[in-house]
């Protein structure tokens, strides 16, 4: 027999936790945000996990900073896959320490930084995401889908082992009709999608130092 419930009852953590130190083989589904997640047991450990564009360790860690959402608990189910081999425990403290980080308050940038990126030449759209993927300021085009954004900016500083570091500023994708760049601004990522017209060295360079010098005059 399934045990379902929600969130805002019983957090995910706890659910993690009980499974593991009962060393249970089970599967635990979550649905929150419109998106679908599972987490799988066995023998003590964590196995799988994956929600929305997200599979492993992230996963866990983006499901873990749920507050709402419904959650079931199924016995004897394995897992088709195995993306996790930290042990329970560092996989759950890692993910509330990225929890705390998150913390910080998103707020928009400011309006004049704003105004400069939109204006700039070759520019097409500006908007500002968390890194919880959440649009904050701007509005988003409809082929674009902001947590795939926010994924492939955390998987390219894991891959680097930037991820902590100051080196790692932007990226830049490459679509059939323009550029996308993505640019940090703690606790923001700043979007620019362009055409292709813009010759990508020089332009990163350009926002870069309109950047530092708007965070220098804060």
């Amino acid at each position: 027999m399934a045990l379902v419930g929600n969130l805002k009852d019983l957090k995910l953590a706890n659910i993690i936790q009980i499974n593991c130190i009962e060393r249970n083989v089970a599967k635990v589904t979550v649905k929150s945000n419109e998106l679908n997640g599972a987490i799988y047991f066995t023998n003590g450990a964590i196995i799988h996990a994956e929600y929305g564009p997200f599979v492993g360790e992230r996963a866990v860690h983006e499901m873990l900073a749920l507050n709402d959402g419904e959650f079931k608990v199924e016995a004897d189910l394995q897992s088709p896959t195995q993306t996790i081999t930290q042990p329970w425990n560092s996989v759950v403290l890692e993910g509330l320490r990225l929890l705390d980080e998150r913390k910080v308050v998103s707020a928009p940038i400011p309006r004049q930084l704003f105004g400069m990126l939109s204006g700039l030449k070759n520019v097409d759209n500006v908007f500002v995401l968390n890194y919880n993927g959440q649009v904050i300021e701007g509005k988003i085009s409809e082929t674009l889908h902001p947590l795939s954004l926010t994924f492939v900016w955390y998987k390219l500083k894991k891959m680097l082992n930037l991820f902590y570091s100051d080196i790692f500023h932007y990226i830049v994708l490459r679509r059939k009709n323009g550029y996308v760049f993505v640019f940090e601004s703690r606790p923001n990522l700043i979007v620019v999608e362009t055409n292709l017209r813009v010759i990508t060295g020089e332009f990163s360079v350009m926002v870069k130092k309109l950047l530092k010098q708007v965070n220098a005059s804060r």
